[in-house]
This record gives C-alpha cells, sequence and structure tokens, in this order.
C-alpha cells in the first residue's frame, strides 16, 4: 500500500505505521491524484461508497468497494455510467463468501446439475441498536442493503444465474426495528429458488450463518463457513477448515492478481447490478407486501446479469 486516508489523522497514522505505508492522509482526493496508486480500496460510511467508485473510476483507478455498491437506484445509476466510461478500469464490490474455500468446493459439487437449486440462508445477524448508524436509511441504507446483499450474491453465484423476482416479509410491530428480522425469497432465471432468513433477534449461542442446498435427491449444509456436509453427493461427505474461512484472504488476493496480471472480471459488472437491485427489491417487496419483478421495477438498469464460472 502507498496510501492510507481517513478523515481521522491519528487513526490513518495508526493504520500506516501498524501496515508500513508511507504516507497517512486525511483528504482521499491526495490519494486519487497520486500516480503511483493503480487500485484504491474503498471502505467507509455506505452513504459514501457510489460517490467514491466513481470519483476513483474517473481518477483513473482500479476500485475495490465494500458492499453495498449504491444504496439507491440513483447511485447505482452513476456507478453504472463512471464504469462505461472507463472500461479498462475494474470495479470490484466486497462480496467475499463466494471466494471461500467452502464455496468453491459447493460450486464443484454442484457442477453438472441438470435441475434448479433450492436454498435456504439463516443468517442469525445479532442486535444492531436502531440509533446505530447502519440503521439510518441514509447513511446506512439499513442491514438489507448493507448486509443481507452478501447472501443474495452468494446464491446467485451458486446457481450461477441472476434474480428475476423477489418477495419479502419482515416482522409486524412490538419491536423497535423490523427491517432487520426479515425472509426474502429470490425467484432466479434459471427456475432456482433462495430463501434469505435475516433475523437479528436470534441467541449469540447460534451459529451466525447456516446455509442449505437441495439439488437432484443431494443436500449440502454449509455450518458458519466452517464445514461443508454433503448428503447423496458421490465422492464427497465432509469438508472443514482449523477455523471460519469466509472468502476474505483469497477474494482480496484475486483482486490483486486481476489488477496487475489482466484477465476478465472476478464479478461482471451486471452482475453486481443485479444482486444491488435485489437488495433494493427486498426492501420494497416487504414494506408494499408484493413481489417484485426486477426486469420491470428497474427498465432502465436492470439488463440480463451474466453470473460468473469461477
Amino acid at each position: 500500500m502507498a496510501y492510507v486516508a481517513d478523515i481521522v489523522g491519528a487513526s490513518a497514522r495508526y493504520v500506516a505505521d501498524k501496515y508500513g505505508v508511507a504516507h497517512a492522509v486525511t483528504d482521499y482526493q491526495l490519494v486519487l491524484q497520486a500516480p503511483e496508486v493503480d487500485a484504491i480500496l474503498i471502505a467507509v460510511g455506505h452513504h459514501l461508497h457510489a460517490r467514491m467508485v466513481c470519483e476513483g473510476l474517473d481518477a483513473g483507478k482500479h476500485v475495490y468497494a465494500e458492499k453495498p455498491l449504491a444504496m439507491n437506484v440513483d447511485e447505482l445509476r452513476q456507478v453504472i455510467e463512471a464504469a462505461a466510461r472507463h472500461p479498462d478500469r475494474r470495479l470490484m464490490v466486497g462480496f467475499n463468501r463466494r471466494f471461500s474455500p467452502h464455496v468453491v468446493r459447493a460450486r464443484q459439487c454442484l457442477a453438472g446439475r441438470t435441475q434448479p437449486l433450492c436454498m435456504t440462508m439463516t443468517v442469525n445477524a445479532g442486535v444492531v441498536p436502531p440509533d446505530h448508524w447502519v440503521q439510518d436509511p441514509v447513511r446506512g441504507g439499513g442491514r438489507i442493503i448493507g448486509e443481507a446483499c452478501h447472501f443474495i450474491d452468494l446464491m446467485v453465484h451458486l446457481a450461477g444465474s441472476p434474480v428475476r423476482t423477489v418477495a419479502a416479509a419482515m416482522v409486524g410491530g412490538g419491536v423497535a426495528t423490523r427491517t432487520d428480522k426479515m425472509s426474502i425469497v429470490l425467484g432466479l432465471e434459471d427456475g432456482s429458488v433462495g430463501t434469505v432468513n435475516y433475523f437479528a433477534n436470534g441467541s449469540k449461542r447460534y451459529p451466525k450463518e447456516m446455509l442449505e442446498v437441495f439439488s437432484e435427491g443431494r443436500t449440502l449444509r454449509l455450518e458458519n463457513f466452517r464445514r461443508l456436509v454433503g448428503y447423496g453427493f458421490r465422492g464427497f461427505r465432509k469438508f472443514k477448515t482449523c477455523s471460519q474461512n469466509k472468502g476474505h484472504d483469497a477474494e482480496f488476493a484475486a483482486f490483486v492478481r486481476r489488477v496487475v496480471e489482466g484477465g476478465p472480471p472476478l464479478i461482471p459488472l451486471a452482475e453486481l447490478v443485479n444482486v444491488t437491485l435485489a437488495s433494493f427489491a427486498a426492501m420494497a417487496a416487504a414494506a408494499e407486501d408484493r413481489t417484485v419483478v426486477l426486469a420491470d421495477e428497474y427498465a432502465s438498469l436492470a439488463g440480463p446479469a451474466r453470473p460468473s464460472q469461477g
């Protein structure tokens, strides 16, 4: 790394010293103007992601942005336009779970299937106070747009097919925050279905992330990104890692390789757009008690996504 930027100078200096970075600054424009910088990593408040993505691309940098890519349709349109202006620059979003060795193995197990998948992801998200910035619709966008997009992306990746329809329901009254206790049902273009249960009212002792995939008389169960168990798969029964592995290291390494060596995008832009729109649709579907068809709801943006094959 060449620069660390943070609005708090002491924080920038601390991180720079920790990782041996030469420059610690409070003005990120200095990073964008630096000719020796090829790529930037954006890890700021959600409300700044889209703007900084556009500024980074327009400055000629490759961009890795933490999720979400955008918080609304207008922001997403601006990102799409910026990416179109700079087709030789790479845009990546931190959907790390698809890079987990457990998910890589799951995709291998599902290769060659001839029928749609049925998937259930249960997220024991934990309590975040209603006054936390993540819950702020302006600054954080809420936990579905801000975090549940991870699990929408995971299902798109496993199926190799984009989201077509979204239905959702959140809990009723009597709770401080309803939008982080939601079930989201995804209909994918290939006929696969996926349910994301994002619940913030569970026990801390229960595993945080549990995935089940049903396919042609076979089942995969991923337990907290530590153990993948196969039922009915010829030649596969179990895969374990010593510690939880959600794919962060592999994702960063893959992004750096793409910047240095070139090659196709790790996640096509159309797929990033599709997943982002699906997160917007989940909020709308839950609030309005309806099913959202992405191609109808977001006609100007919801072009055909082409999920990556690995």
